[in-house]
């Protein structure tokens, strides 16, 4: 593990097998922080406006994939 807060506490006090599974979840709670602050990404599809073209009935497509179900 790298240097981190974890390894700065003093956990001499317990045994072994908590003081892994005190570095065990102070990991997990780094990892899960880093996804919660991963930003979002936002698809823009202003490129495509006018660009594609639909050729038949719209509302009958989608009847028919909607019936599929």
């Amino acid at each position: 593990m790298p240097c981190s807060a974890a390894n700065m506490l003093d956990l001499s006090g317990l045994p072994s097998p908590q003081r892994r599974e005190v570095r065990d979840f102070f990991q997990f709670l780094l990892t899960r922080r880093t996804i919660i602050n991963k930003p979002e990404v936002s698809y823009k599809f202003t490129d495509l406006c006018g660009t594609l073209k639909w050729t038949g009935d719209a509302v009958a497509a989608q009847r028919s994939l909607r019936d599929e179900w």
